[in-house]
Formats: C-alpha cells, sequence, structure tokens
C-alpha cells in the first residue's frame, strides 16, 4: 500500500465522501511519481486533523485529482516523550536536513538558536525560512505518517532560548565539548534520572559548538552538560544522534 500526502481537501474527512484533492504534494506525487490511475487505492496522511485515510482515486487531471474515502483511523501519534530541539543555527543545507531527520524520529518541537558562532543571517527574509522550514517539518512528518509534524519555533539567541527552556519546567541536556573541566554525566545516566519526565530539552551547537561563556552560561542556567564521545561530529550529526539515543532510551525507537 503507498503512502501519498494529502494537500487541501473540501471535506472533513467522512467515509464515502466525495474529496476534490487540489494541485500540490498529493497531485504531484500521486500523478506523476506513482502514477496512479483511477480505481486504485492508497493510504494518504491529513496533517490538519491527524487521521489517515484510505482513498480511492477516481479522476485524475491535469492539475487536480478526485477520489472518495473508504475508510479513516488516526494516523501514527506524536511520541509520548516531548522532545524539544534546540539547535545552533548551521550553514546551508544542514539546518534543514536536521528538521527532516529530527521529525521523522519524533521531536515534538525544534527551536533555532542565534550563537555566538552562527553565522547564518536569518533576519534577510526571515519571513522566507520560517516558512520554508515549516514546509520541511510538514513534508517530513507526511513522509513518515506522523499525524502532527513538529513546531518550529521562530530564532531565539542563546539567552531567550534560555529563558524559553527554563519556562518549560524540563530537564534540559547541554551536547558540547566547550567545559574544559569537569566531570560529564553520561547521556544513559541522565536520561535514566529523568525516566519519568513527560519532555525533555536538548541543546546542540553549530559549526565550532557553543563558546566557553555559552557553556557556562548554560551550566549557570542548570542544564546538564554532555559530550559525545572522542570523536568530533558535524552539527548535523551531532543533533541527529542525540535525538535519536534520547528517543531510545525512552522506548520511542526499537
Amino acid at each position: 500500500m503507498k503512502y501519498v500526502s494529502v494537500g487541501r481537501q473540501s471535506s472533513d474527512g467522512v467515509t464515502g465522501c466525495r474529496n476534490q484533492l487540489y494541485r500540490g504534494p498529493f497531485w504531484l506525487r500521486a500523478n506523476v511519481v506513482l502514477r496512479r490511475k483511477p480505481g486504485d487505492q492508497f493510504l494518504a496522511i491529513d496533517g490538519s486533523s491527524g487521521l489517515q485515510h484510505l482513498v480511492q482515486i477516481d479522476e485524475v487531471g491535469d492539475s487536480t485529482a478526485s477520489g472518495t474515502i473508504v475508510e479513516s483511523s488516526a494516523a501514527v501519534a506524536p511520541t509520548r516523550l516531548k522532545l524539544t530541539l534546540y539547535q545552533g543555527i548551521p550553514r546551508g543545507k544542514r539546518f534543514p536536513l536536521i528538521l527532516q531527520k529530527c521529525t521523522e524520529l519524533g521531536v515534538s518541537r525544534i527551536v533555532p538558536v542565534l550563537t555566538e558562532r552562527t553565522v547564518v543571517r536569518v533576519d534577510e527574509d526571515a519571513g522566507h525560512k520560517q516558512q520554508r522550514w515549516s514546509r520541511i517539518v510538514q513534508e517530513a512528518a507526511r513522509q513518515c505518517m506522523l499525524g502532527k509534524p513538529p513546531e518550529v519555533g521562530e530564532p531565539l539567541d542563546f539567552a531567550a532560548a534560555l529563558a524559553d527552556w527554563q519556562a518549560s519546567g524540563t530537564p534540559g541536556l547541554f551536547f558540547d565539548e566547550a567545559l574544559s573541566s569537569g566531570v560529564r554525566t553520561g547521556l544513559a545516566h541522565a536520561l535514566t534520572a529523568h525516566r519519568s519526565a513527560p519532555g525533555i530539552a536538548a541543546f546542540v551547537g553549530p559549526e565550532g559548538g557553543f563558546t566557553q561563556d555559552e557553556a557556562e552560561t548554560a551550566a549557570a542556567a542548570g542544564l546538564t552538560a554532555l559530550g559525545l564521545g572522542e570523536r568530533i561530529l558535524r552539527s548535523e550529526t551531532a543533533a541527529i544522534a542525540v535525538c535519536a539515543v534520547i528517543m531510545y532510551e525512552a522506548g520511542q525507537l526499537g
């Protein structure tokens, strides 16, 4: 059974209802990629309702397609653990990759963070960047059949990101090698200590990591400093690895 993401619909997803599915992600994938034809059935995700529909195609035109919902059910539910990733914005295609892969892993919220070593200028066409980031997580959520994509917050400077985390009341982990002294708590141990927490936050730096001042400020704010082993990981690798390990330890993977 093929999965296709649904764009806009003219109905509320009632079984047996004929839907007009407009040109967009659905039409492009159904008509161009999967070469669907009238009579074919597929599972479609409706991100607005959190439902998945078994749809039978009635017509596929030049710019629209219509189909009938055969049955509806709940899509993949969000993970039990509410993981928030505070990500120092890296350059180029790295941040879109982080958005995509961390969505697939079940992260609930992603907050772009402007750190001292961030070189990306988000103030230039900020609205366009925010829309693009939201579109990336929506597409990733549909791809892995998540009923609801993660929230992508507005970019925050480091101090504002710390304040945002503190306001959430969740345990916070700070992943970086910037702290030059002191014994770091192991990730497994840190997660065991917070196993009953409904949410957790993880801070990951951009290229070059956080500065010494940021690391000390994070520790003073109450974040638990953690290392990622002897290897030096790229920012995007660190973010994906951190989220994967946290989700695994929380029983949300495997």
